[in-house]
């Protein structure tokens, strides 16, 4: 009698694990066959009649990936670190000033961010002939009379969010390397100021 007993609960906990991995594969707490509906069976059980599904929360939760945020922020909320740019480029050439002093160690760190960054595409002297543009269209020269005369915020903003099928750096560079890589683009142009 003992035994009987002690074989049925266990057919009863299994049955119930049975039925938990059931649900939570189907995300249905009914209609279960497969094991749950043959343990529910050979204990007597109807396993046409619908089952409580245990621990909902668990297959129904909302899942998140790694660095997701889960609540939304309200709508027009800003970051208090964010760094707000002008929407446009004609904005950003009218408004933003190049906050660094050209000095040998900014024109150092421009140097080495636009080698890192710049050179595939630009080439060595910015003239728009770098390594790679026999496998996509050229850029244009930025050392022309036209580029010239743009002011550096122009600069700042293209390199930040790219152009055409040009990528934006933003997300590799910080904004005083991208500043630096504009005196360095001066220099190419001959005006480094």
């Amino acid at each position: 009698m003992k035994i009987r007993s002690s074989v049925t609960g266990m057919l009863a906990a299994l049955t119930v694990v049975g039925a938990t991995v059931s649900c939570m594969k189907s995300g249905s707490p009914v209609g279960h066959t497969g094991f749950a509906g043959a343990m529910a069976k050979l204990l007597g059980g109807d396993s046409s009649l619908p089952k409580v599904q245990y621990v909902p929360d668990m297959a129904d939760a909302p899942t998140m990936k790694p660095q997701e945020n889960y609540i939304e922020p309200p709508e027009d909320a800003v970051s208090m670190s964010a760094v707000l740019y002008p929407k446009t480029v004609e904005e950003a050439e009218a408004n933003l000033k190049n906050p660094l002093q050209s000095d040998p160690q900014v024109l150092a760190l421009g140097e080495k961010m636009y080698n890192t960054y710049c050179i595939p595409c630009h080439g060595a002297a910015a003239k728009g002939d770098g390594s790679i543009t026999d496998l996509y269209p050229r850029p244009p020269d930025i050392t022309a009379d036209i580029y010239k005369k743009r002011a550096d915020g122009f600069f700042f903003y293209r390199i930040t969010f790219g152009a055409n099928i040009m990528p934006g750096y933003g997300h590799a560079t910080a904004p005083h390397e991208r500043w630096a890589i504009v005196h360095y683009v001066r220099k190419l142009q001959g005006e480094s100021k």
